[in-house]
């Protein structure tokens, strides 16, 4: 199993879906802006398409970021990819698309990011998605211009990526604390625990750290929270304005 010392964030910022306070989320659009800002690292999210094909999109509905209706799921890519994707953001924005997971592999390697990918497969098609995920991204997973931590609040997914790709490095995303999150972490091998910085407190940052994982928290956007976080053992932070957490760090 390949140990978190395997990971390296500098700065200590992940651009949450790129860097979406100043683009469209998870659109080519707000990675670019991201790298531009200088993190070496983003996050999105990846479901798919009614046709099966993998998309970066955050929502279960069309309606708040793009000017579609409707569920994602009901639709194949050639009707998404017709869809605007950033004009509801800031009309400078207009035609940006929703961009296959295909494409954003391209811009990462092309940019030279790392990446937390997010598997938010519907429930019934986390194999589906876990298998076409890891199968598009096998040739970099090893790659020394890229790194790829991948989370997911559904265990089933985790236990899936631990199935097919049993050195790949798992992050065990929490929103609110399970009772069995320990044993959940330890049984998948996560190398991080990724927390909702809302219920974070220090005695919860030394328990994590204590197991031995990274700790990450999101979403941060106040610099003194991030410094406050980092001062508990943090190591990095998701964050929707990564500008204001690399001047701070």
């Amino acid at each position: 199993m390949r140990s978190h010392t395997t990971i390296k964030f500098n700065p200590p910022v992940i651009g949450h879906r790129g860097a979406c306070a100043y683009a469209p989320e998870n659109t080519i659009a707000s990675f670019t802006k991201a790298a531009q800002l200088g993190v070496k690292w983003v996050e999105f999210d990846v479901m798919d398409a009614a046709d099966g094909q993998l998309i970066v999109f955050h929502d279960e509905s069309l309606d708040r970021t793009t000017n579609g209706h409707g569920e994602v799921s009901q639709y194949p890519y050639a009707y998404l990819d017709s869809l605007d994707a950033g004009a509801w953001f800031d009309l400078r924005f207009s035609g940006e698309r929703i961009p296959k997971l295909r494409t954003v592999i391209d811009f990462l390697q092309e940019a030279h990011l790392s990446a937390n990918v997010e598997i938010k497969a519907l429930p019934g098609h986390e194999e589906r998605v876990v298998k076409q995920v890891l199968e598009q991204l096998a040739p970099y997973l090893l790659s020394a211009n890229n790194q790829f931590l991948f989370s997911s609040f559904s265990v089933n997914a985790l236990r899936l990526l631990r199935k097919y790709s049993p050195e790949c490095l798992l992050g065990l995303l929490l929103h609110e604390w399970e009772p069995d999150w320990e044993s959940i972490c330890r049984s998948l091998h996560c190398i991080s625990v990724n927390v909702n910085e809302e219920i974070m407190t220090e005695a919860a940052a030394h328990r994590i750290k204590a197991m031995g994982r990274l700790l990450l928290c999101y979403t941060v956007n106040d610099p003194a929270r991030a410094k406050q976080l980092f001062s508990w053992g943090v190591d990095a932070v998701f964050s929707d304005v990564p500008d204001k957490i690399v001047a701070f760090s």
